[in-house]
């Protein structure tokens, strides 16, 4: 495991002084473990006729395949450090507002209910906002929308979300099942900031289907949205986690939008900044719960609890 670190950070460095420097070695040991991993794949890793050295072919595969294995170790390690051992401390975490305050909020008191020495700080920001928040180390983690492999982030998928479409329940499309794509077209529709990844996302999907709807105001706020929904005549197209408290109360409808729509949820973290136990515990708790209907059933327990 040690030298599969050991390349994860050349091949992520570009540098065997730098690799050196963090693991503690000299820049020779740093070669010559490297060189022994090579002769035992039968194959070149990195190509050393370039500066910095570059990963062959090979070398892709290899530091892709052991960067993976390396965090799963680390992973593993810090969980089985964790059982029996009581967590405590403070987890921030960032995240942007559509991802569910409700629901975050349930999974919070939920972790909390069986860690009562940690404190967890939920802040809901922008996207752009998220990203900052985790690389200036302002949180542990943030929690966003359409994640990918960022420089100097490590990402954990937490959930994909179905889209539908959203209404006022006297709208015509709130008596449906189902609501094709091209029954948007021509329709009034609300929509997020044109900036942020979904509304991209939904762009996309909707050009890809031939669907022109009449773009009747662009928000910024999810809740706005929401709000201006249930008083026009307009529909939007939002994850029904988004919409699930308004429609429970009728006052948004929610139906079933084809073809189908996914939003990928994700955690971001620094790929080099260890995570106190509590963080990791709280993001494991997270992606065990990261089941729509699970994650609703928890929402439906909490508001009982709160009820009672």
């Amino acid at each position: 495991m040690q030298n599969l670190r050991l390349f994860s950070d050349v091949a992520s460095l570009r540098s065997f002084s730098r690799a050196a420097v963090l693991h503690g070695v000299t820049q020779s040991a740093v070669s010559q473990r490297i060189h022994q991993l090579e002769e035992k794949l039968g194959t070149l890793l990195l190509d050393r006729s370039v500066r910095p050295p570059a990963l062959t072919p090979a070398g892709e595969l290899f530091a892709r395949e052991a960067r993976a294995l390396v965090e799963r170790y680390d992973d593993l390690t810090r969980r089985v450090a964790e059982i029996d051992e009581q967590l405590e401390g403070e987890v921030v975490v960032a995240a942007i507002y559509s991802a569910g305050i409700d629901l975050l909020q349930a999974h919070r008191d939920g972790f909390q209910q069986r860690h009562p020495a940690v404190h967890i700080g939920l802040h809901y920001q922008r996207p752009e906002a998220v990203d900052r928040s985790v690389r200036e180390g302002a949180c542990d983690f943030g929690i966003v929308s359409y994640p990918r492999r960022w420089p100097g982030l490590a990402v954990r998928p937490l959930r994909d979300e179905r889209m539908t479409v959203a209404c006022a329940p006297d709208h015509p499309l709130a008596s449906r099942h189902q609501v094709l794509a091209s029954d948007l077209d021509g329709l009034p529709m609300l929509g997020l900031d044109s900036g942020l990844p979904m509304a991209r996302e939904i762009r996309r999907y909707l050009r890809s289907e031939g669907v022109e709807p009449e773009l009747a105001n662009e928000l910024d706020n999810i809740d706005t949205l929401k709000n201006l929904l249930a008083i026009t005549d307009a529909v939007a197209i939002l994850p029904r986690r988004t919409v699930q408290r308004e429609a429970s109360v009728g006052v948004l409808s929610v139906v079933e939008l084809e073809p189908e729509l996914k939003r990928p949820l994700g955690i971001i973290f620094l790929r080099r900044q260890g995570l106190s136990r509590a963080a990791t515990s709280f993001q494991d708790f997270l992606v065990a719960h990261a089941d729509p209907d699970a994650s609703l059933s928890m929402l439906e327990e909490r508001e009982v609890s709160l009820a009672s």
